[in-house]
């Protein structure tokens, strides 16, 4: 299915951003100068179903970015309808889905920025998850930068949201294709990342 045009995907994140702001006015964003042009995987923590809206619309994005998405969300005609033309693309999470895979890689390839949340579901405040591989495994295999971002896990009404963009970097590995291991020592490091973000805020 072909995607919203970028000029039509500008005005409807401009849009849904404005609603977003009804709902929570103060919104402190950092680290937005740390976004590359170009390809990189976005890897933010999971709290809520806006987090993607609140990653996209604070990032000033001028093309479509593609996000992986659990298919459960797509299975809705109406909907994943609308989700495939904003650049989003299921990922069957009970398995080694690999068509998610290549066309994550794909996206890659082609420049495109990808959206990804390691943690694999939403994640309340104050419970802990283990991450999925799945960013690693891209990273690692493409050689491509991940952006760890952090958004406030806190969304009730009127309350104050904060973004965080941290500093891109490239995981480091014996090779192309990492072990097992590997993938799961830098999984973890990288939900610290993460984290660590979101402190004293």
């Amino acid at each position: 299915m072909k995607m919203f045009s970028d000029r039509t995907f500008r005005v409807l994140r401009r849009i849904v951003y404005f609603f977003l702001r009804i709902l929570h006015p103060v919104v402190c964003v950092k680290g937005r100068e740390n976004i590359p042009d170009g390809a990189v995987i976005l890897a933010g923590n999971h709290s809520a179903i806006s987090d993607p809206l609140w990653i996209i619309g604070t990032a000033h994005f001028k093309e479509v970015p593609r996000t992986m998405a659990k298919k459960e969300l797509m299975d809705t005609p109406i909907l994943g309808k609308l989700l495939r033309k904003l650049g989003v693309f299921p990922v069957d999470r009970g398995a080694a889905d690999v068509a998610a895979i290549k066309t994550a890689m794909k996206a890659i390839k082609d420049g495109h920025k990808l959206l990804i949340f390691p943690e694999g579901t939403r994640v309340r405040k104050g419970k802990q998850s283990e991450p999925h591989n799945g960013v690693m495994l891209l990273a690692t295999r493409t050689q491509t930068r991940i952006l760890p971002i952090y958004v406030s896990t806190k969304k009730s009404l009127f309350s104050k949201i904060n973004v965080v963009f941290g500093a891109p970097y490239l995981p480091q590995t014996a090779d192309r294709h990492a072990t097992e291991q590997e993938l799961n020592d830098l999984s973890e490091d990288l939900l610290k990342k993460i984290y660590r973000l979101g402190e004293g805020l």
